[in-house]
């Protein structure tokens, strides 16, 4: 399901840059204790893992079909050489390195995150503190908050809708904002997914991507790869029916439950709950403040406030765009709630 990894120390020279991340004192590359920061990798094995003693970050892809290296740069809340607290990734089935499936659901899904859940020992450990991306990521990780007593200590939602119509609609309307050859490219491929159109659809997605997803270029163009891999396909047709910009597949009707959310949030332990969008996201304003308004319209006893943060000069991956600042507030957010 997921691999654990050993990274090991690398000589200066030779540091590459996690995905995105970035500070004007380091140019891109990742400070030395993500590198001395012991990493395993495997099938999930709790055994294999040092329990630090913060409670650890467990990191929800968007997708499907997205494996988790764009967000390689939540490592970096691991902390100096020793590891002050644990961070998960995995790869949902059908990406990376993760093996596929005969048939793919949302079911399937939320299956694999339960046991990712399970074997590494969460609930009985306190609890992790959750961030997923896009609608999808959204949606697992909300249902399993909401599910799982202890589960999350926290939930960080960036760029989330609280529909999948929701979030294909503000894309759809952002591609108005691209050459007009680079949407007309788009639109023809999902008209029919004709694969002797997949070339120029990926184009024009990659001139979408720059604008809306991630605008920092080549800096954080590390999600460009990975926005509609050839290798995904399958959980992605199936899913998604392949589009981006048209409601289809199996999620066409997909939405996150928002009723009582807030206080099935707060009475499976979750303490606080935190909307993130970039201000130049395709994903709109009041998409993401849906979610915000549902939580905090709750009155009950316990319910977790849910924080909004529209960080600017960001797309939707704003953990890539803006990792100084996202990666510097998420970090007191989960040491708050580790309180």
């Amino acid at each position: 399901m997921t691999t654990v990894r050993v990274t090991e120390p690398a000589r200066a020279a030779d540091r590459p840059a996690l995905c995105g991340y970035f500070d004007e004192f380091s140019g891109g590359l990742a400070p030395r204790y993500a590198f001395d920061t012991p990493w395993n990798e495997g099938f999930v094995d709790a055994s294999a893992a040092k329990k630090a003693k913060k409670a650890p970050v467990l990191a929800v892809t968007n997708g499907p079909g997205i494996a988790h290296g764009y967000m390689s740069a939540l490592e970096t809340l691991s902390g100096e050489a020793g590891g002050a607290r644990e961070v998960f990734f995995y790869d949902q089935r059908g990406s990376g390195k993760s093996k596929g499936a005969s048939s793919y659901d949302l079911a399937l899904y939320l299956d694999e995150l339960r046991t990712v859940a399970r074997e590494l020992r969460l609930v009985e450990e306190g609890g992790a503190h959750v961030l997923a991306h896009g609608y999808w990521g959204a949606r697992l990780a909300t249902t399993l908050a909401a599910e799982v007593p202890g589960f999350a200590r926290s939930v960080t939602l960036v760029a989330p809708t609280a529909t999948r119509r929701r979030e294909v609609a503000d894309w759809r309307r952002a591609l108005e904002d691209i050459s007009k050859e680079s949407r007309d490219a788009i639109l023809d491929y999902e008209e029919d997914l004709d694969p002797s159109k997949r070339a120029m659809n990926d184009r024009g997605l990659r001139e979408f991507s720059e604008r809306f997803v991630s605008i920092r270029g080549d800096r954080g163009a590390c999600f460009n790869d990975v926005l509609a891999p050839r290798s995904s396909d399958a959980p992605r047709n199936a899913i998604t029916g392949g589009k981006y910009f048209s409601v289809a597949g199996s999620l066409a009707n997909d939405v996150i439950d928002l009723r009582g959310l807030g206080e099935k949030l707060g009475k499976n332990g979750v303490r606080a709950v935190r909307v993130i969008r970039g201000e130049r996201d395709a994903v709109t304003q009041s998409s993401a403040r849906e979610i915000v308004d549902a939580i905090n319209a709750e009155s009950s006893q316990g319910a977790p406030f849910c924080a909004y943060d529209e960080i600017e000069n960001a797309g939707s991956c704003a953990f890539l765009d803006r990792g100084d600042y996202f990666f510097e507030t998420l970090n007191i957010c989960v040491e708050k709630a580790d309180d």
